[in-house]
């Protein structure tokens, strides 16, 4: 039994350190998904500036592509990670799975020992109710 608790030690260890980095993934996401947002919002606004002052126009070009360039850089991070995340979910199944597997067996390994435990009860009730049979027995005779 001992060795059974140590592996669900272990796993649930491990299940543990998989959850931390699927929240780190998560978080890495959404820093990247506002930055998203932040530099569309920049953009709209160095649009309207532009649109209101014409010398500014001139500039608003560059500005613009490397805005779009840099969301585009970005959505290609937020595709690696989508990709790592689903890589690190499977790993969080089989890694749950695992563990189940261990607590299960453990289950089933008390189940069995109690079992067992009322098993030799019932024998011995039993032998000392045969015993008292034959000695009740025995006083009559």
């Amino acid at each position: 039994m001992k060795g059974i608790n140590t592996l669900i030690k272990l796993s649930k260890r491990e299940l543990d350190g998989l959850r931390r980095e699927m929240a780190s993934l998560e978080t890495q996401k959404a820093q990247l998904q506002e930055a998203t947002q932040k530099l569309s919002e920049e953009l709209l606004r160095e649009q309207e500036l532009a649109s209101k002052q014409p010398e500014m126009g001139a500039f608003f070009g560059g500005f613009a592509t490397r805005i779009k360039k840099r969301q585009e850089e970005i959505a290609a991070e937020i595709k690696k990670l989508d990709e790592k995340i689903r890589a690190l979910n499977e790993k969080i199944l089989v890694a749950f799975s695992e563990l189940k597997k261990y607590e299960i067996a453990k289950e089933n390994a008390e189940k069995r020992a109690l079992e067992e435990q009322n098993r030799k009860e019932t024998i011995m009730l039993d032998e000392i109710a045969g015993q008292q049979f034959h000695r009740k027995q025995a006083e009559n005779q």
